[in-house]
Parts: C-alpha cells; sequence; structure tokens
C-alpha cells in the first residue's frame, strides 16, 4: 500500500423526489500500489452534470443506475502523480471519468481516460467548453440543429454549460438567437457576454407573449435541454421544417424515478407538424471528437467563445455542488476544485 487516503463521495441512499446532502457519504478509501501498465491521477477539477441525477435512482430507464456504496460517477480532469506507464509520465494532465474522488488509478485498457491538449488556460476547460458541454453543443447543432444564416435558434438553460456554448455556434452560424434562462442576472450574462439577441426569464416573463416578440418569425432550431413547461410552450412556435437536438430534461430528473430519454422525442414526434428530433449522445461522434475538441479550444483562446465556470473548493462539498447545480444557483458550468 502507498501512503495515499482516497476522499471519495459515494451513494447513502436513493433520492425520494429531490436530491439532498443525505444521500452522499464521504469515505476515505486507500489507494493500492501501482501495477505495472498503470498511472496514479490527482484530481484537480470534478464536473457537476444534471444528467448524474437519474443515476442516483435506484432503477433508470436508459443508463445504469449508481449502487449504493459506489463512488459518484462523473468526469474529471487532473495530473498524473505517480507512473508505471511509459504512455502517460508524471506532470501529464488527463481526463478521465473516475468520479468524485481525489485519486485514480488508471491503464491504457481504460478508454475513457486520454491525454489533454496542451493550453494557456486552466485545465478545467476540459470540462466546460472543451468537454463534453461544449461537444454536446458542438454536435448537437451541426448533426441535428443544422443552422443557417438567417433562421431562428431559441435555446433553453441558456446560461448553462452546453446552452451557453450552443448559442453562440448559433450566432457564429448566423442566426438569430434566442435564450431562455431562470433568472434577471442569467439573462443579462446571455445577452451583455454570450451575445444572444435576446433572453427570456421563464420565471418570470410570460412566455409565450416572449417567444412570439423575440422570434417574430417562429422558430427554426429549438435546443432542447429541460423538457417540462418550457418544451410544450416553444413547441407552438416551431416552423415547418424545423429541428430539435434534445440534449437534455433536467426538468424531468427529480420527479421521475424511472426517467426516460425518449420522453421528449415521443412529446416533439407526436405535434402534429412535428420537427426533426432525437435525443443524443456525444459519444456518437467520438471518432469526431479530437478534432472538435482543438477547434473549440481554438475557439476560446481566440476570444470567439465565451464562458463562465462556477467553482466550490473541496471534494466534501461536492454533494452541496452539484444540489445548488439541480437547482440552478450557479452561472454557467458548475465545478468542484478538489
Amino acid at each position: 500500500m502507498n501512503e495515499f487516503q482516497n476522499p471519495t463521495i459515494v451513494l447513502h441512499s436513493h433520492p425520494t423526489g429531490k436530491a439532498s446532502i443525505d444521500n452522499f457519504r464521504l469515505e476515505d478509501r486507500p489507494v493500492g500500489e501501482l501495477k505495472e501498465g498503470e498511472f496514479l491521477v490527482e484530481n484537480n477539477f470534478l464536473s457537476m452534470d444534471p444528467y448524474t441525477r437519474p443515476r442516483l435512482n435506484e432503477y433508470t430507464a436508459y443508463v445504469d443506475p449508481i449502487k449504493l456504496g459506489e463512488a459518484i460517477q462523473g468526469e474529471t480532469v487532473g495530473t498524473v502523480i505517480d507512473s508505471r506507464n511509459p504512455n502517460y509520465k508524471v506532470g501529464d494532465y488527463v481526463a478521465t471519468f473516475s468520479g468524485w474522488q481525489k485519486y485514480y488509478i488508471s491503464s491504457d485498457a481504460d478508454f475513457l481516460t486520454k491525454h489533454l491538449p496542451e493550453t494557456r488556460l486552466s485545465i478545467s476547460l476540459f470540462l466546460t467548453v472543451a468537454g463534453t458541454p461544449g461537444l454536446a453543443a458542438y454536435f448537437g447543432l451541426r448533426k441535428i440543429g443544422k443552422p443557417k444564416r438567417g433562421e431562428t435558434l431559441v435555446v433553453s438553460a441558456a446560461s448553462g454549460a452546453v446552452g451557453a456554448v450552443a448559442g453562440q455556434l448559433g450566432k457564429m452560424a448566423g442566426c438569430r438567437v434566442v435564450g431562455i434562462a431562470g433568472t434577471q442576472e442569467k439573462c443579462r450574462y446571455v445577452v451583455d457576454v454570450l451575445g444572444f439577441d435576446a433572453c427570456i426569464n421563464y420565471k418570470e416573463d410570460n412566455l409565450a407573449e416572449s417567444i412570439e416578440m423575440f422570434c417574430p418569425d417562429g422558430v427554426d432550431i429549438y435546443f432542447e435541454n429541460v423538457g417540462g413547461r418550457v418544451s410544450s410552450i416553444v413547441a407552438r412556435y416551431l416552423n415547418e421544417g424545423s429541428r430539435v437536438p434534445i440534449c437534455g430534461s433536467a426538468s424531468l430528473y427529480d420527479k421521475d424515478k424511472d426517467v426516460d430519454s425518449a420522453t421528449l422525442s415521443r412529446f416533439f414526434s407526436s405535434l402534429p407538424s412535428s420537427p426533426e428530433n432525437r435525443f443524443f449522445l456525444v459519444t456518437e461522434w467520438m471518432n469526431e471528437s479530437p478534432e472538435a475538441v482543438l477547434w473549440l479550444v481554438d475557439a476560446v483562446e481566440k476570444g470567439k467563445i465565451q464562458f463562465r465556470e462556477t467553482i466550490t473548493e473541496g471534494i466534501e462539498n461536492a454533494p452541496t455542488a452539484f444540489i445548488n447545480m439541480l437547482q440552478g444557483k450557479h452561472l454557467g458550468k458548475a465545478l468542484v476544485h478538489v
């Protein structure tokens, strides 16, 4: 055994309704000795993601649930601090899917562990714009949304890590972009910093009237992140030939212990003039991801894409950061600095 103890957040109990602090437990677990071909990663940042919420349930419809006593799973970025693998040297920066723990032993057999490209920015970028959120926006918009100059794009959860990038990519494509967010502060950020044409506060504004005002020619692309009431109202304004990339359904995560990824697709497909739509995962375009990551890094470094991070300090505070993220108490991407 080496001298490292590994602080790890595990699932203590399955949530009933909204997740709470009591559903999590912090444990110190020993880190074993490295075997030939393995290397030890010290995680620097943990990603807080809405899609983790359904996995806390005892049963799920489209992803494997996390079992009681297991580490909460999620993406991380970190630094190699010990190695018996010639492909990974001490000091290398890597992305892993190690979950909410400080240390992680990996090897070449772990296809989710990969070297990070060089950047002058913080490696947290690879959990935000150049990570899964940015890739979801990049592929969802390009492969399914297929924006054309002059079209109108509406983005739900517009201030979040995915929505913020989707809207900015829409502007690059020449679209009129209207965001939907939950506070006036977020709406100001979406317009003043991200450059959207308008943003609707769905909690305070009349959503239907606002869409009519800001989308006078209807909606050609709806980038779906939330579902629920917002989707049902936006659906009324979808044009003939519209497209709906379905990235998530955050509004459903606390309400149904058996969340089904097909729910929103069934809803949009049932409309009288149904838009082209489908739920997608970024892994569908895994072979194209390295090139997309480099494109996104370059866009950020050149100031073409803006982003924000809400960073919580300490792995022991990861459950609080996660719950705050689910409640919308963050701006941009929610991260934990280990």
